[in-house]
């Protein structure tokens, strides 16, 4: 394991806030908005089917990563505008962010059904900024020293941390009451009424547009501020080469330094990867960029298939696994579900895993616990396990969040070694994509999901 000192040497600590920052913008909007659904399917005409239009909407905004795909192959490298995009796109998702706080309640007929029309509309806005994020922002880092990746990686999972500290402090009414409750006409009636959240739905989307602009602010300090340039590949290979030239006095020449670095045997402070600079993280366990790029469609495979779950199937059928149970839960699991997510990438930061065989034993685990997810949901508005069932949900979803995040955060290391950060891009939108819309279908077309009135959910 990685000590504290170790993790320390030889980076700029500034520039680990700032790709954090940066990393935050990369899902905080689509995050911030699956926390908030316990309160949303309230509130708006879709009740429990929310999630699924929202996650295929969020897979239509692939438009954004296909488009720039087709631009980034038609275009010569050397003029790809990726930070003036990668600006523009910023600034795009402030400028929806604040306008779903502004409409997110306004509705409209559509085909004789009432839907929640501007936050579709705002919602896939704010989807082309995130989508688009997983072909754009990756590469981009990948412009910086190695060091700073799992920072970056650290921020993409704080966008799933930060909502759920707020949605924690807003909270969700808890599950429903039976309270005594006075009609228009005089009478009294028993019926289960619901608290209201501690700050509106309106104030939690302004919080998501603050953050916005914190992350635009950090990508133009990395972007133009003279410190973070120094720490880009250019200026650290630099850097490499006379640390590397201090400590070789046990080296005869510059060729055997070279076979030190790619022998898994030998320990030179770091491993060898593609960018040609020395990671200072010791618990790495060295692979020969060989074998690496040997395993990337597996590792691609694996990254899709993980997506396919984690950003599309599972948050469409989130709420029938969880309703059964009662607000609570459902609040619990969306919540804490987020927050497993920037924890375990902090956590690979100090225990990286660097082998493609605990990536497939971790990645079968997490399909064995999500089979029980899916029971879930297929048995509801019926709960499983009596009472027990509702504690059993939320660890089933922490540990399948947790594990997820660990397996995504070490395939895109092994991505990075090979050079296939934007392969690694492709497939989580690919799966993604293929995730929502399979769940959509089987959402809304089929009767594998039932639904039933949210008061009349288990308290």
């Amino acid at each position: 394991m990685m000590s504290f000192s170790d993790f320390l040497r030889n980076r700029v600590l500034l520039v680990d806030f700032l790709a954090i920052i940066f990393g935050i913008s990369s899902w905080i909007s689509i995050n911030g908005l699956w926390v908030e659904l316990p309160v949303l399917v309230n509130q708006l005409p879709e009740g429990w089917s929310l999630p699924s239009y929202l996650s295929t909407i969020v897979q239509l905004a692939n438009i954004g990563p296909i488009s720039y795909s087709i631009f980034r192959a038609l275009a010569p490298r050397s003029q790809t505008p990726q930070n003036i995009i990668i600006l523009v796109l910023l600034v795009l998702g402030t400028g929806a962010s604040l306008g779903l706080a502004l409409g997110w309640k306004i509705t409209s007929q559509i085909a004789g059904a009432e839907r929640s029309t501007m936050l579709f509309v705002f919602v896939f806005l704010l989807s082309l900024v995130d989508c688009t994020s997983s072909v754009l922002f990756l590469p981009y880092m990948g412009l910086f020293r190695d060091v700073y990746l799992n920072s970056y990686l650290v921020g993409e999972g704080l966008s799933g941390f930060i909502p759920s500290i707020a949605a924690l402090a807003q909270g969700v009414g808890g599950n429903p009451v039976c309270k005594n409750v006075t009609k228009d006409d005089g009478t009294i009636s028993l019926q289960p009424v619901s608290e209201e959240p501690r700050f509106t739905a309106q104030d939690f989307f302004l919080f998501l547009m603050g953050m916005m602009i914190l992350s635009l602010s950090a990508f133009v300090c990395l972007e133009w501020l003279p410190l973070a340039r120094r720490e880009k590949i250019s200026g650290a290979s630099l850097m490499g080469e006379r640390r590397e030239s201090k400590d070789s006095t046990e080296s005869d020449s510059q060729s055997s330094r070279k076979n030190i670095q790619v022998d898994k045997e030998e320990e030179v402070g770091g491993h060898h990867n593609s960018g040609g600079v020395l990671d200072t993280s010791d618990s790495q366990l060295v692979i020969p960029e060989s074998d690496t790029e040997h395993g990337v469609p597996l590792l691609l495979f694996m990254l899709g298939a993980v997506c396919f779950l984690a950003n599309g199937a599972l948050p469409s059928i989130q709420s029938y696994s969880c309703l059964p149970y009662g607000n609570t839960v459902y609040h619990l699991v969306a919540t804490l579900n987020a927050m497993a997510n920037p924890l375990m990438a902090f956590f690979s930061m100090f225990v990286a895993c660097k082998s493609k065989r605990i990536v497939c034993l971790l990645t079968g685990l997490s399909f064995l616990t999500t089979g029980y997810i899916l029971a879930t949901a297929l048995t509801s508005p019926a709960p499983m396990w009596g009472e027990l069932g509702g504690g059993l949900t939320v660890v089933a979803w922490v540990v399948v969040g947790a594990l997820f995040s660990y397996v995504k955060v070490a395939i895109a290391g092994l991505c990075r070694d090979a050079g296939a950060l934007f392969k690694c891009g492709v497939a989580t939108q690919i799966g993604s994509a293929c995730g929502a819309l399979t769940a959509f279908l089987l959402v809304n077309q089929t009767t594998l999901f039932q639904e039933i009135n949210r008061n009349d959910a288990v308290p």
